[in-house]
């Protein structure tokens, strides 16, 4: 059962990592923002984007390694003596990646929600925790 979750897991982090290098930020990518009520520009469309591809480099190289633990983690579960030692540590070494993964989008959004006015984020916010 480890061993389909990690495969999944793998198959999930290989299919980001190959993802559109060009893409521009469109009006699905941008609903929760407009369902807040927050009319967003054509320019802060372009200010987003370039944001995201700004940070895009760093999500992707902590992606891969990632993936180079999930693949070091499956290589121990195939051993026929596991040592639960290296997997351990693995499994601290993945919890920080996943730790430098969320920092990195955090600093994305709060670099995203500089763009907008206080009464802006409080709408943005509002909607977050109470939509349905």
């Amino acid at each position: 059962m480890k061993k389909i979750i990690i495969a999944a897991l793998l198959i999930f982090n290989i299919y980001n990592l190959y993802a559109d290098e060009n893409f521009i930020i469109d009006d699905t990518s941008i609903k929760i923002l407009t369902d807040a009520g927050i009319d967003v520009s054509l320019e802060k469309k372009y200010t987003i984007n370039s944001i995201i591809k700004r940070y895009l480099k760093d999500v992707r190289k902590i992606l891969n390694e990632l993936n180079e633990i999930n693949m070091k983690i499956n290589d121990e579960f195939k051993k026929e003596d596991i040592n639960l030692d290296n997997i351990k540590k693995l499994i601290f070494e993945k919890k920080e990646k996943e730790a430098d993964f969320d920092y990195t989008i955090m600093s994305c959004d709060l670099d995203i929600l500089s763009l907008f006015s206080d009464n802006e984020i409080k709408r943005i916010k509002y909607y977050i925790i109470f939509r349905k």
